[in-house]
């Protein structure tokens, strides 16, 4: 009988000094301290880990931090009580067994569909070629599955729980929700629906300790992971959350591996049955993962908040108004993630430093074709300053001003553009077609104000010195990308043409424009030659 204890085995890859090792569910929390933090090229199983194992793990078996001091105490003590963890994955050892026969980890033993049909691991992974989803360039098929490693399986087992796609799946003996051998309706994994947003720490300890909230009543008593449930059956049911340790392990699919042993004697699984699982309804208030945005007048029923998404090709930075809304009002239109809240509180009573070496990790799925395929998979982490979460820092408002500054300087790199083109005789760029001058200019941005973001966690009293090197540099950047497009406008475009009695297109008059939005936008900043680059602080020069 096959066997992979997942509390025991290595599987969980971590960096350690700057080098890859997978350790088991024990040795990774009882060492987080020592690692820096997970090492998995795929950002959907790194959330996974995380809010499948590690926190529901740690949560059920140390309780969560009732108050601030509580949680203060758990930070200086810089690591998780191992006995207690040990005892814990002691009591629960069979359910953590990927290939138990009749409890298998985040599984249904013995799930099968009328016809004993099977698919191939490629519907658990989200880059993978499966059906009509082939991404392009892929080196493989669907009739040529990747074969996985138990530990692989594992990861990509965690991550479809969160993230599978919508639509059809295959109906299993037992749900009774079952016709023509299918289930229909099926919604994305819970995480298919939010911008997700996770603080990162300088360790793995500190980037669970980030991720736990501070309860003050404690855990529900009904509420518990998926590991301490009923063993699951291929019937499932459309309910809410019975807390956040049950919202963290949701099984919102049913599903079985199938191990086979290679001729070198390896365990491997290249074959999976999916089905149907939990529904979740609603998304609970307190999802500490995501962004919200008040709902102007919500239909009867429908919840007041919605979670913010990521948006394709926008860099998170340039949502700091969602990202920093840590005050409680009730006017607010946004709010950021319950644990950044929580972060700027703790800052604010002194138990975190204010040079906290904080990174957030964003991460979302854009999926196509009535979420039935995973069209991708939005990413990024960036620095950003502790002293930014409070309503009153001057940071903050630097960070807010940023963000609204460039805006406006795509905006008027793309009406650049436009008026170029009108000047020429031709018509303005359709806002979905090709790359726009200011799409382009945003994208220069990004590095820039990534060494700004580092800077000002280092040094946070440096926010003139930031301010000024940042608008320096953004209007140097403005003006080089504005350059190109002027020198290749063709002849017409200088005499350009009238369109209406008072409306004239003309090159001189687009670059007037430009530059009079660039003198609003970032005010009248020269260079001063005579003070040193700001190359200590991190700060863009």
């Amino acid at each position: 009988m096959l066997t992979f204890n997942l509390a025991t085995e290595p599987w969980i890859p971590v960096l350690s000094g700057g080098t890859r090792t997978e350790r088991s569910m024990g040795d990774a929390l009882t060492g987080a301290p020592e690692f820096d933090g997970f090492a998995l090229d795929d950002p959907l199983q790194a959330v996974a880990l995380l809010r499948q194992v590690l926190l529901p793990t740690v949560w059920a078996a140390l309780g969560v931090p009732r108050s601030e001091a509580e949680w203060a105490q758990r930070w200086r003590a810089g690591r998780f009580d191992a006995e207690r963890i040990a005892a814990y994955l002691a009591e629960h050892a069979d359910r953590f067994d990927l290939f138990h026969p009749v409890q298998p980890f985040a599984q249904v033993g013995g799930l099968r569909t009328a016809k004993d049909e099977t698919k191939p691991t490629s519907v658990l992974l989200a880059a993978a070629a499966t059906g009509n989803n082939v991404p392009l360039f892929s080196a493989r098929t669907e009739g040529d599955p990747p074969p996985l490693t138990p530990a692989e399986a594992a990861r990509a087992l965690l991550a479809t729980h969160c993230w599978d796609t919508a639509a059809i799946k295959s109906g299993a003996v037992g749900d009774l929700a079952v016709k023509a051998g299918k289930t229909t309706g099926n919604p994305t994994g819970p995480l298919g629906n939010l911008g997700v947003v996770i603080p990162l720490g300088a360790t793995l300890f500190e980037t669970i300790l980030l991720n736990t909230p501070i309860i003050r009543q404690g855990l529900r008593p009904e509420d518990r992971p998926q590991w301490s449930a009923p063993v699951a059956t291929p019937a499932w049911s459309r309910r809410p959350a019975l807390g956040l340790l049950d919202l963290l392990t949701w099984q919102s699919r049913r599903i079985r591996l199938v191990p086979e042993t290679d001729q070198h004697d390896r365990t491997l699984v290249r074959r999976v049955v999916l089905a149907a699982g939990d529904r979740l309804a609603p998304l609970p208030e307190d999802e500490p993962h995501t962004a919200w945005r008040q709902v102007d007048k919500p239909k009867p029923g429908e919840p007041p908040r919605r979670p913010i998404r990521h948006q394709p090709g926008r860099a998170p930075w340039r949502g700091m108004a969602a990202l920093l809304a840590t005050r409680a009002d009730t006017a607010a239109t946004v709010t950021t993630t319950a644990l950044l809240q929580q972060l700027a509180d703790l800052q604010a009573l002194g138990h975190v430093p204010l040079d906290l070496p904080l990174q957030v990790l964003t991460v979302g799925v854009l999926y196509g074709n009535q979420s039935a395929v995973v069209e991708d998979v939005m990413v990024d982490a960036m620095p950003l300053p502790i002293a930014a979460l409070s309503p009153d820092s001057p940071v903050r408002q630097l960070l807010l001003d940023v963000a609204d500054q460039a805006d406006r300087l795509r905006d008027a790199a793309n009406k650049l553009g436009d008026d170029l083109r009108l000047a020429a005789g031709g018509d303005k760029l359709p806002w979905d077609r090709s790359l726009r001058l200011g799409e382009a200019l945003v994208n220069e941005f990004t590095p820039v104000v990534r060494r700004m973001l580092a800077g000002l966690q280092r040094q946070p009293d440096r926010v003139d010195d930031a301010e000024r090197a940042w608008k320096i540099v953004a209007r140097r950047l403005a003006w080089a990308a504005a350059e190109p497009a002027l020198a290749a406008a063709p002849p017409t475009a200088f005499l350009g043409r009238q369109q209406t009695e008072k409306l004239a297109h003309r090159l001189s008059l687009a670059e007037a424009r430009y530059r009079t939005t660039i003198t609003q936008v970032l005010g009248s900043v020269d260079p001063d030659p005579a003070e040193p680059p700001l190359a200590e602080s991190g700060a863009p020069r």
